[in-house]
């Protein structure tokens, strides 16, 4: 998983990748850290899919773009398009 720090870092680490994951999470908040966790295990079962992280308390223009309003939400992009935006919900078992 990489860190991205803007839209624009986004676009540019997005560029030659088929399959793009990002995760917008706030690491201060236990369902965006339950969603890094389980990210994170899923990145070792395959590698067909990049995977970028973008901490809120350090990005704040992808929210616009993409009309985020809520955290953990993980965005995912074929050829450079956003084809699914889906907000993470966590409930306590």
């Amino acid at each position: 998983m990489q860190n991205v720090f803007s839209y624009t870092d986004l676009v540019q680490k997005m560029e030659g990748q088929e399959s793009v994951a990002l995760l917008i999470h706030n690491p201060e908040n236990e369902s965006s850290r339950c969603a890094f966790r389980s990210i994170a295990e899923a990145m070792h079962l395959s590698q067909s899919i990049s995977v970028f992280v973008a901490d809120v308390s350090q990005v704040r223009d992808i929210h616009s773009v993409y009309k985020i309003t809520s955290e953990p939400s993980l965005l995912l992009f074929v050829n450079g398009k956003l084809v699914n935006l889906s907000l993470i919900h966590i409930s306590e078992p």
